[in-house]
């Protein structure tokens, strides 16, 4: 767990914390292309401003991810880095400031949701290959599927086109 004892953070100093980390899948379950959260090197850099403070952190984690191409799981590694600014109070128009109550700070939390944000939309194990089609199913590019879907008509309209309107 990397935790932020607020009480005693120096003012205007950085103090940084390191900590190797390991999720528990029931409190901090993955969604998909994410399967499993394997290690992370989570970094936090951290200064306080009288009631403010920042903290940027980053994070380096082992994953499993699930292939866009072949559904199959494999290794990969995710890189990622964020500022997050904390106060005790937040006044009207401070948006960004996330408050926090006690005098510690969990960070275990950001570090998960900063893992979840870095992982590509669509990753790809190294060597996999877009299946050109199969039993039920092909697959097309973008512009193969705009071309098909402007030149497709819908049935039901058909006896329209017929219809002499001179």
């Amino acid at each position: 767990m990397i935790k932020i004892d607020v009480s005693k953070l120096p003012y205007s100093k950085e103090v940084v914390l390191k900590e190797n980390l390991v999720f528990d899948a029931e409190k901090y379950p993955c969604y998909l292309p994410l399967i499993e959260v394997k290690k992370v090197e989570a970094e936090a850099k951290v200064r306080r401003y009288e009631d403010f403070i920042y903290v940027n952190l980053l994070v380096k984690a082992d994953v499993i991810l699930q292939c866009s191409y072949s559904l199959k799981p494999f290794d990969s590694s995710v890189k990622g880095d964020e500022e997050l600014h904390f106060a005790s109070y937040v006044e009207e128009g401070d948006d960004d400031l996330i408050i926090y109550k006690g005098s510690s700070i969990e960070l275990d939390k950001y570090v998960f949701d900063l893992i979840s944000a870095s992982i590509p939309l669509s990753p790809k194990a190294p060597g996999a290959k877009l299946p050109s089609g199969g039993k039920d199913y092909r697959v097309l590019s973008i512009d193969e599927f705009a071309k098909e879907k402007e030149e497709k008509s819908d049935p039901r309209f058909d006896a329209l086109k017929d219809l002499d309107l001179d």
